[in-house]
């Protein structure tokens, strides 16, 4: 007898229990593994920096500058230190003040003010000499924005944009700790580069290096600028004359330079008839970022000068004639540019890789290699690494070279070259007006 209707039922039931901890166990196991998967290609993706965007600065600065370790027995050199004041509008414009001593002496003239006209695409340089005032004039250099020979936070761009960079691909090559300046986050960051050993301050919501100090063997330069935050800069602060000439009778020159590197051109079309090839233009460009300026100029030591660490005289097989294609863009007060050879140069590059690559460890800081699966570059290698002009990329193939440095992250550059495309007109074929 096997036992009632309702004891067999019983079992069933018990059975059923018995068997839903391993059903249990296993919808258990695969929300783990959701969830891992989440993790790994969600949760664990770096959060983005912050982007840069801001129209103006102003502020003053100091430098610091120590001298060699003398000979023994011999006197030491006291540092130099040169302060004075900046300013710059996101239109290219720029001004600033330089003179010895400390930054407290405020009612000390300035021995040497510079401005910049990007419109007119001149720089105005006097300065103030026991004689009189010596004025400099320099006409189309490049690149068409904040020239002066004054300092500012600008100068130091690309290495803030290195930075970010490595921030957000958590990049070990670059020492990086998050802080706080008062109400303001900064990033401390520490790296080794051209020999030298650089350490700055940069500000994250405006991108700008509030502190600087390069160190090669006994020499070491601190820069530190104190810019006037939230507060808005005016034209009459960057343009306007350099320094009013002195008393009559004084010595006072002007002296008008122009220079021949870079021939400016109004389209990109325009540059590559000139250049005699079809230049490449980039449908993703990051968010903001607009051209700003075309130009073309002798290719001179490029790319050899782009790959190696010391430039050397280019082969005998690259001489002169070569044009290369000069794009600037601009978003804000931060830029990069994009730099273009033909098949000439082209016809070099990967030998020049090789001998990039040869020694096993290049100089290039923090060398990355990637392939790019879009454009006009598919399935070639792209190049990657850090200058002191920002995070730089690297690509050719048989037809063209492909250099671009500045203020884009590493990933902003990965997109940028996949983005490039034979020229077939458009808006970006053509420079906004300067």
């Amino acid at each position: 007898m096997t036992g009632t209707p309702e004891r067999a039922s019983g079992r069933l039931r018990s059975a059923r229990l018995a068997r839903r901890p391993s059903r249990f166990g296993a919808t258990l196991m695969a929300f783990g593994i959701i969830f891992a998967l989440a993790y790994v290609f969600l949760l664990r993706t770096p959060p983005s920096v912050p982007t840069p965007d801001i129209a103006s600065i102003q502020g003053t600065y100091v430098l610091v500058r120590n001298r060699e370790t003398p000979a023994p027995g011999a006197t030491p050199r006291p540092a130099a230190t040169l302060c004075g004041s900046f300013a710059a509008l996101a239109s290219g414009d720029a001004g600033g003040t330089m003179r010895p001593g400390p930054s407290t002496q405020a009612d000390v003239s300035p021995k040497l003010r510079s401005s910049y006209d990007a419109s007119q695409r001149t720089e105005l340089t006097t300065q103030i000499l026991a004689v009189g005032t010596h004025t400099r004039r320099t006409l189309n250099a490049w690149p068409p924005v904040w020239r002066v020979a004054t300092l500012s936070p600008l100068d130091y761009q690309g290495l803030a944009a290195v930075v970010r960079s490595a921030v957000e691909d958590r990049d070990r090559t670059v020492g990086i700790k998050p802080l706080k300046d008062g109400d303001r986050a900064v990033w401390r960051a520490a790296m080794e580069l051209d020999g030298s050993t650089i350490e700055l301050v940069v500000d994250q919501g405006s991108g700008l290096v509030v502190w600087y100090s390069d160190s090669s063997g006994a020499r070491n330069d601190t820069f530190s600028a104190a810019p006037a935050w939230g507060a808005a800069t005016s034209h009459d602060q960057v343009g306007g004359p350099a320094v009013a000439p002195g008393s009559a009778g004084s010595h006072d020159t002007v002296e008008t330079l122009r220079d021949p590197t870079y021939t400016y051109a109004p389209s990109l079309d325009a540059a590559g008839r000139r250049a005699g090839y079809a230049p490449l233009q980039s449908d993703l460009v990051p968010d903001g970022y607009a051209l700003k300026a075309v130009a073309t100029a002798d290719a001179a030591l490029a790319p050899r000068e782009w790959l190696s660490h010391e430039p050397a005289p280019p082969p005998p097989e690259t001489g002169p004639g070569e044009q290369r294609v000069s794009l600037l863009y601009t978003r804000g007060l931060t830029w990069f540019t994009v730099q273009q050879l033909g098949p000439r140069a082209a016809r070099t590059s990967a030998g020049l890789i090789r001998d990039m690559l040869a020694s096993g460890r290049s100089p290039k800081l923090s060398l990355q290699t990637t392939s790019l699966q879009y454009g006009a570059f598919a399935g070639a290698t792209a190049y990657t690494w850090y200058e002191r002009s920002g995070p730089t990329l690297f690509v050719s193939d048989a037809r063209s070279v492909v250099y671009v440095t500045g203020a884009l992250t590493r990933q902003e550059l990965i997109t940028l070259a996949e983005g490039l495309k034979p020229l077939g007109g458009g808006p970006l074929s053509s420079a906004s007006p300067n």
